[in-house]
């Protein structure tokens, strides 16, 4: 029998087998079972799949270790479970980080919809990432949208990651986020750059 997996769109996925011209595997993920002789039936080596938290597609790939513990994943996941106001999160362990997905606004959208459907739909945006760093400590992370500064950029960095998780965490669906700023700088002062439709645009210095 096929190995499948299914993601939180109950979508159903099997992993296909080609060899290469030199000889080698590579796998390709397919939604259809129609041809079982060419999908594989166990696990290789070495491999897992893999759900993007953002959009739920699934990859078939190399598994990616990480040096964040079972123990700090499970902090980061107990503060999660207090927070008053997030009710639906994803946790992403990457090679060296975890990284806070939470489900997008859709109340008035989901009020119309059957669950499944909505499911389907359902997105999760990225809102904070703590990063471990190589004495063990680790980086309280936003991103940020500002062209000069694009990217993920450290609010604080402390050894104690049930701290950053307390302070922070609350904060990773409200805009109160964007009031941290980059560890030991301070934020660049905003100025009035123009109007659109009447409505005043600012920048950054």
């Amino acid at each position: 029998m096929p190995i499948s997996y299914e993601n939180r769109k109950g979508e159903k996925h099997y992993v296909k087998a080609v060899k290469t011209k030199k000889g080698g595997t590579r796998y390709y993920i397919v939604k259809n079972n129609r041809n079982p002789v060419e999908l594989i039936g166990e696990i290789p080596q070495g491999f897992e799949f893999y759900e993007f938290p953002f959009d739920a597609l699934v990859a078939f790939r190399k598994i990616v270790k990480s040096n964040v513990t079972d123990e700090e994943f499970s902090i980061l996941d107990s503060v999660m479970k207090r927070h008053k106001t997030v009710n639906e999160y994803i946790i992403d362990k990457e090679e060296n980080a975890l990284v806070l997905y939470i489900s997008g606004d859709y109340d008035e959208i989901h009020a119309f919809l059957k669950d499944e459907d909505f499911r389907k739909m359902q997105q999760y945006d990225e809102k904070l990432r703590f990063e471990k760093n190589k004495n063990g400590g680790f980086h309280a992370q936003r991103f940020c949208f500002i062209s000069k500064y694009y990217g993920w950029i450290t609010m604080e960095t402390c050894d104690d990651l049930k701290y950053l998780a307390e302070k922070y965490c609350p904060h990773a669906d409200k805009e109160s986020l964007l009031e941290f700023w980059i560890e030991g700088e301070e934020e660049p002062e905003t100025v009035l750059v123009g109007e659109v439709s009447g409505i005043p645009v600012y920048g950054y210095k």
